[in-house]
């Protein structure tokens, strides 16, 4: 059930702060007459900008707080998963080529989903399964095992926070208040508008409320910063295993390809619902391959 996924545009929420901008400069100008002048707007405008930059300040503590962890244990997800990987290897050939799969399927599924942690827990738990092939005929390889299992169990922790703080977001009712805050901010500017200053506050001001909410979002969903960590860090994982780098085609923008090298590209499959992985060698006709098969 792992490939059964939700796809949508890959792009930053906060692109479309620049259609914002140029619907507030066209509004601005035919509706410039519009004023209330029985309000102390200035007053108001004050309070409200208090209000939603304590409520902001907040918001993005808990946001770089929750991405900060999250590098901190992507770190360590793939320190362990090397260290399970060479450990392995000292265990017998039929535990380390099982081992050698399970990292591959385990590293591919986070990667693919990477909001979806709990995706991982199978292939996880298959490596405990694994352990039924482990060989332990002298005492170092009785050294190598309780290693092992050790680094596993710290694994096991390090893959429970990753699951947490990946599914974690900020609560409703905060952004919620940063959303009321912040449009009625915008329509406070608004209505104080009159010369050309203050004119121009409300376009550019108006403007960064909005390039604030939906970089929120961004964070949020996890759309920056944290993900190219974990890009780089499934590259290592793929390396290590000396096996052809995975990636999803929507992340394609944000990966470094190397020409005359082959890659595993996962494409979604709207109809089956489904992603289908192609060998496919970074080269001239890369793009126009990429195209058809996304087509096919």
């Amino acid at each position: 059930m792992d490939n059964e996924l939700k796809k949508g545009v890959n792009i930053y929420l906060y692109y479309w702060t620049i259609p914002v901008f140029f619907f507030l400069l066209i509004l601005n100008y035919y509706t410039r007459n519009i004023k209330i002048e029985a309000l102390d707007i200035g007053l108001m405008i004050s309070i409200v900008s208090f209000l939603f930059g304590f409520l902001i300040t907040i918001t993005f503590s808990m946001l770089l707080s929750k991405v900060s962890a999250l590098k901190e244990n992507l770190a360590c997800e793939t320190g362990r998963l090397v260290s399970l990987y060479l450990s392995s290897k000292q265990l017998g050939k039929k535990f380390h080529l099982h081992l050698k799969q399970r990292i591959d399927s385990y590293t591919i599924s986070t990667l693919r989903d990477y909001i979806n942690y709990e995706v991982s827990r199978d292939h996880f738990y298959g490596m405990y399964k694994d352990l039924d092939s482990l060989e332990i005929n002298n005492f170092a390889q009785e050294a190598a095992a309780n290693s092992f299992y050790y680094v596993l169990g710290e694994l096991a922790t390090i893959r429970e926070k990753l699951e947490y703080l990946t599914s974690r977001r900020v609560e409703k009712s905060l952004k919620i208040s940063n959303y009321v805050l912040g449009l009625l901010l915008i329509v406070l500017l608004f209505l104080n508008r009159g010369d050309t200053f203050t004119n121009s506050i409300f376009i550019i001001l108006s403007t960064i409320i909005i390039f604030i909410f939906l970089i929120i979002e961004d964070y949020d969903n996890l759309k920056i910063g944290d993900y190219t960590y974990n890009i780089s860090n499934s590259e290592q994982i793929f390396d290590l295993l000396e096996t052809e780098r995975y990636y999803p085609k929507e992340i394609l923008s944000r990966a470094i390809l190397i020409p005359g090298k082959k890659y595993r590209i996962g494409i979604y499959d709207k109809k089956t619902k489904q992603e289908k992985m192609h060998l496919i060698q970074y080269n001239p006709s890369f793009k126009r391959k990429l195209l058809f098969l996304s087509k096919k």
